[in-house]
């Protein structure tokens, strides 16, 4: 994914505000005024250019046009957008220090976020499975067992 990723950042799409407008559904008027409350940011391609905005910006004027819609205030729909962007740097921040492995088998993803601080000979080991998140302390020696006897390329549960 990290290939995918830096080559999508890399990418320079961006629209100008009627296209902008056009797919989000906010008006020019509405994504001028958010972006001079620095909800949004523009930039200009070239000197004089017009104003461009990222997908980035794009998804976030989305947000902001639908939690106004369903009757937030503005200076609401930004606290919200702000919770939602911690809650989203804690999760990337937690799954880029933390994730060691990822299996897969039958329905269910085993995570596997390496040793527990407080009990270094036990891995944190989540299972996901439809719509639960179940969270397991498994003592290291078997996860390396596991992994010893998993050269053949075929998964095996952690659980």
């Amino acid at each position: 994914m990290g290939l995918f990723n830096e080559r999508l950042r890399s990418l320079d799409i961006s629209l100008g505000i009627g296209e902008t407008s056009r797919v989000t559904g906010a008006t020019p008027t509405q994504i001028r005024y958010w972006e001079k409350k620095q909800l949004i940011h523009s930039r200009r391609h070239e000197t004089n250019g017009n104003k461009r905005y990222s997908l980035s910006n794009i998804a976030l004027i989305v947000m902001i046009k639908t939690m106004l819609d369903k009757g937030y205030t503005l200076a609401k729909a930004s606290e919200e957008i702000d919770k939602h962007r911690q809650k989203a740097d804690t999760l990337h921040l937690l799954m880029g220090t933390r994730l060691q492995d990822i299996q897969y088998e039958d329905r269910q993803t085993l995570l596997n976020f390496g040793p527990l601080e407080n009990d270094p000979d036990f891995d944190v080991i989540a299972v996901v499975q439809e719509n639960t998140a179940k969270l397991y302390k498994k003592p290291i020696k078997e996860i390396e067992k596991i992994h010893a006897t998993n050269q053949d390329g075929a998964d095996k549960p952690l659980t």
